[in-house]
């Protein structure tokens, strides 16, 4: 797994500088081009609508060109050495990220998100929701990237792979291989398996049914891995997938999550449903493929 051409969205907040090594990092280390792009949204009252009896005074060339300034300043001041290329457009940020991407041929886009503390699994971002759904390319991003419990490396040193038991778990698993392998990163797999709420658990629990559950599982796992010739442990667990995958996060101290991007409606099959909700609470950056 290579990238060689990168994206990276700035709008110019603190969570932008805090991707900015990590950004910097696996650009390095892969060679890629990099990208700098920020997007100057125009505020609807200035297109003069009838409801509006004054429209605010604009300056549309002045505002691309202090965007374009600050980009510049920003570029030359986190990647030193990698000279980065400058793209400053017009419009909503959402629609604009993944219309560039395909226009420049880029293979990975990497921004921020927001983090909400309590309230964070309330809201995504509305930006980078509507580019996880859009982009055609893997998208990196992190919504705690600020405020970690742990040291993250940059280098993916440790991974976590959130996989469900579908045949596109095995192309995830062949993702991690090929990081592994590229960067010597340690994998560990993760898959969650439905638990009942914890009010019922004692009286309605099948414990031999959930045994069966997560040797299923495992055997599903253990085949995907030996037909793509990889051993990498395991860990199965109780519970909706975000949660587990954010505890093995933390457990494991990971860098990275590598997780699949989409819908998929399959009994014990939908981890990329899940996506939102991994991002929203793992304490790592998050890979989406």
């Amino acid at each position: 797994m290579s990238f060689q051409n990168i994206l990276f969205p700035v709008d110019g907040s603190d969570r932008a500088v805090a991707a900015a090594p990590f950004v910097s990092a696996l650009a390095r280390r892969y060679g890629a081009n990099l990208t700098l792009a920020s997007f100057v949204e125009i505020p609807s009252v200035w297109y003069g609508a009838a409801e509006v009896p004054v429209v605010p005074e604009m300056n549309i060339n002045r505002l691309l060109e202090e965007t374009e300034h600050n980009l510049t300043f920003f570029a030359a001041e986190s990647f030193p050495g990698l000279e980065p290329k400058i793209r400053v457009e017009q419009g909503d940020p959402g629609t604009c990220i993944p219309d560039l991407a395909r226009s420049i041929g880029a293979d990975l886009i990497m921004m921020p998100t927001r983090g909400r503390g309590r309230f964070r699994a309330a809201l995504l971002g509305s930006v980078t929701a509507k580019v996880l759904h859009d982009a055609e390319c893997p998208v990196w991003t992190a919504a705690h990237i600020e405020t970690t419990e742990y040291s993250v490396s940059p280098e993916w040193r440790k991974v976590v792979c959130a996989i469900d038991t579908t045949p596109e778990a095995a192309k995830l698993i062949r993702r991690a291989a090929d990081l592994a392998a590229e960067s010597g990163a340690s994998v560990r797999l993760v898959h969650a398996v439905p638990a009942p709420p914890a009010a019922a658990q004692e009286r309605y629990f099948d414990r031999d049914f959930d045994i069966f559950l997560k040797e299923s599982a495992r055997k599903t796992i253990d085949a995907m891995q030996k037909e793509i010739g990889a051993s990498f442990q395991v860990c199965i667990g109780n519970g909706d997938t975000p949660t587990v995958v954010a505890a093995s996060v933390l457990d494991y101290q990971a860098d990275l999550v590598l997780a699949g991007r989409g819908t998929l409606p399959a009994f014990a099959g939908g981890l990329r449903t899940h996506l939102y909700g991994i991002i929203r609470d793992v304490a790592c950056p998050v890979l989406s493929i």
